[in-house]
């Protein structure tokens, strides 16, 4: 009877779960499915019910444990088995979820979560062709179920076929209009479609949009008349860590006056590492969002009264569109994160630049257009800024002087590579024989990637023989554009951050440049830095212009050593000017509810950090002191700090000098002292200091003895008289005790 009793209690309890997870109530499902097992139930199901349950509501652990101790149970279950691999592919571990999927698909199981799960995982390891197999057999079982064409979506867009990307999409999404996520998808991938117009683009995220906006939205609280402080901005993202929005962020939050603007950035994301400090150190509030409801988000950035607040991250995973929605601050913006609009109402403007947005892209946008100087400023390894510094990363000659053939290249994802981008560097490499074709692709070391993409590359007319492989790696960022004459871009998505660091670099990017946006990125980079002249507009000038350059080394040369000062001296590294043109921007429209404030406004060259404003004086007393003590970390995160708003200053140059000069590098050290004295012009200590060294190994002087005669009416020979400066009369800190501070924390 006991038994009986405790048996209809757990069939009951059961059922309850089951209804529960129909209805998508996770936590109502796991608290009857954990009855049902108290009760005794023999079912795997129970436990499939809570561990699936748990994953949905994104607690992965939790997930991950049930499912393991359900397979030590029911150790033959499926369900189990693929719910494990589901949990282990959402928490990064792929060849765990391999491994755990494998015995299931062995058996060729009737179940298309197995196969939708399967084709999950191979994506994840980048073998494409593998999981569109395993997407069509889900699809073949269950052909309209939204996770199998989803999968296949995926998978086709990686291995050229974006076509049918979009069209495996919108039959998802006709099965299930209202998922946003396979709307988010379906316009993340019409980026890649040669057919997909401005149009397009804005028509679905209209259609998007829409439903998004909640039903009832309420109004955008003004500020009291009374109130004249400073311009409150915000900045919202779910991407505030290592991720390529980082390298316009960070110089961006480096340089706003925190005198005139008062800075508060909102993370959507709980995942934190170097950059996500960086970010910390550089706002004046830095608010964690991850975990809490929309609810509890708009009641939070409501409370800040933002005169303006800035979506980072568009159409993407976690978008903060989710919340900008209801309206929460009087000027909303879009800016990098996703190259089109949003078709939002209540976004009032998309930042953009005029080369990206000429004159009739209007019509591709719900929001106005604001012409910028530039997209963005632009800081290279902003996660390691001060390799810049380093002999790694100068510009070096062009590889074709050593190799004696043109090297082409394109570092990209493997999705950019289109089939209209094959035909362009088909065209090329057909008008240069003996070039070579270097791509750098995530996967290219895995023959499920290289295989598939040199056979649509044969097929397009480039011999395999003439392509060079390289896989992706973190190491081989920029160092790899020293073994590339001439950058070929795709079409009709172009490079983004990558460009920047190609022509940082030195490497000159031909692209093609169509009507939307995401098809002029790289364009607006060219113009901004005086190169218009590789902006091609049909396929014929992309192909007659990298033929041009090609053919004559030595003026592709001379291009070459001067691109990096091109670049330096535009609006793409002037992060300062477009801080200050944006606060002007910002001031006006401030200016029509209430009178913007500035608190007291600080003398002299400083940074805003930690909370506090810090003098030029105290950056170079810390430096001194952390100098005499040879404490090599305190002296990186100084001038890490200090990079974040100057990519390149004469301080960090000089001090890495004295570094490499007591480590024994003294030709390293030489190099550094020149750029320090090229970055502060009319320093005579600096100049003092260079001659002793250029003396010392024995360098020729005369280049800096003209100078010194030109510029200050004085003969080398009497400097070098002078005594060799001390570090405190070149940095100007008095002979004292030092101490370094919060800003090499």
């Amino acid at each position: 009877m006991h038994d009986s009793y405790h048996a209809v209690k757990a069939s009951n309890s059961l059922a309850k779960a089951e209804a529960s997870f129909k209805a998508h109530q996770y936590d109502e499902c796991i608290r009857n499915a954990e009855r049902a097992d108290k009760h005794g139930s023999d079912s795997p199901r129970a436990y499939f019910l809570r561990a699936v349950s748990c994953l949905r509501l994104g607690n992965r652990n939790e997930a991950l444990r049930l499912s393991e101790q359900g397979l030590a149970r029911f150790p033959e279950d499926i369900e189990l088995r693929v719910v494990m691999g589901e949990t282990l592919m959402t928490i990064g571990r792929y060849p765990q979820a391999r491994a755990a999927l494998e015995p299931v698909i062995a058996q060729n199981p009737p179940m298309w979560q197995a196969w939708a799960t399967w084709s999950s995982v191979l994506y994840g390891l980048q073998d494409y062709p593998g999981a569109r197999d395993a997407a069509l057999r889900g699809r073949a079982l269950a052909p309209k179920e939204v996770s199998t064409l989803t999968a296949y979506a995926n998978a086709m867009k990686e291995t050229g076929k974006v076509g049918e990307a979009v069209g495996a999409l919108r039959e998802a999404i006709a099965i299930a209009p209202d998922q946003l996520l396979l709307r988010f998808n379906l316009l993340f991938t019409m980026l890649f479609d040669e057919n997909t117009t401005g149009l397009d683009l804005r028509h679905e995220a209209e259609r998007c949009a829409q439903l998004m906006m909640p039903a009832k939205r309420g109004a955008r609280a003004l500020h009291p008349s009374a109130d004249n402080g400073r311009i409150r901005l915000g900045l919202m993202s779910n991407d505030l860590m290592s991720h390529a929005c980082a390298y316009f962020v960070i110089p961006f939050l480096a340089n706003l006056d925190h005198t005139r603007v008062e800075v508060f950035v909102y993370s959507l994301n709980g995942h934190a590492d170097n950059i996500t400090e960086k970010v910390r150190y550089f706002a004046g509030h830095f608010v964690e969002l991850a975990g809490k409801t929309v609810k509890e988000v708009v009641d939070i950035v409501r409370a800040d009264q933002l005169d303006v607040l800035f979506d980072l991250g568009g159409y993407t995973r976690n978008t903060p569109l989710t919340y900008m929605a209801h309206g929460l601050a009087m000027k909303q913006l879009t800016w990098i994160g996703y190259p089109g609009t949003t078709g939002m109402p209540g976004m009032d403007y998309r930042l953009t630049e005029a080369m990206a947005d000429p004159e009739g892209n209007e019509a591709f946008c719900t929001e106005e257009l604001l012409h910028a100087p530039a997209i963005a400023s632009y800081f290279p390894l902003v996660a390691r800024p001060l390799d810049a510094y380093a002999a790694a990363y100068r510009v070096r000659p062009t590889p074709a002087l050593e190799n004696g053939h043109i090297t082409f290249g394109c570092c990209i994802n493997l999705a950019k590579i289109s089939a209209r981008t094959l035909r362009l560097w088909s065209g090329v490499l057909a008008r240069c024989p003996g070039s070579r074709l270097l791509v750098e692709c995530s996967g290219l070391d895995n023959d499920a990637v290289r295989v598939p993409l040199l056979e649509r590359m044969a097929a397009a007319g480039i011999a395999a023989e003439r392509v060079i492989c390289v896989p992706r790696e973190g190491k081989n960022q920029y160092v790899l554009y020293h073994r590339i004459d001439v950058l070929l871009d795709t079409a009709p998505l172009t490079a983004g951050a990558n460009a920047c660091d190609a022509l940082w670099m030195g490497v000159p990017l031909v692209t093609i440049a169509g009507q939307a946006f995401h098809e002029r990125i790289s364009a607006s980079f060219l113009n901004t830095i005086g190169l218009p002249g590789l902006i091609c507009t049909t396929d014929d000038q992309y192909i007659e212009t990298a033929v041009a350059l090609a053919s004559d080394v030595a003026q592709l040369d001379a291009l070459r050593m001067s691109i990096r000062t091109r670049f330096e001296g535009s609006a793409l590294s002037d992060a300062a000017g477009l801080c200050r043109w944006l606060e002007e921007e910002m001031a006006k429209w401030v200016s029509a509810y209430r009178t913007p404030g500035q608190i007291a406004r600080p003398d002299g060259e400083g940074l805003f950090f930690g909370g506090r404003w810090i003098s030029m004086e105290e950056i170079a007393t810390s430096l001194v002191g952390i100098m005499a003590t040879y404490d090599t970390d305190a002296l990186a995160n100084l001038l890490e700090n200090v990079s974040a708003k100057w990519s390149k200053h004469w301080l960090v140059a000089y001090a890495l000098s004295e570094l490499l000069y007591q480590q024994g590098d003294k030709a390293g050290a030489l190099d550094l002292l020149i750029d320090s004295a090229m970055l502060r012009k009319y320093s005579l200590p600096l100049y003092r200091l260079l001659l002793a060294r250029l003396d010392e190994l024995g360098q020729d002087k005369s280049a800096l003895a003209a100078f010194l005669q030109e510029s200050f009416g004085l003969d080398a020979a009497v400097v070098e008289a002078m005594p060799v400066p001390t570090i405190h009369e070149i940095t100007g800190v008095p002979a004292r005790a030092e101490q370094a501070d919060e800003v090499a924390a």
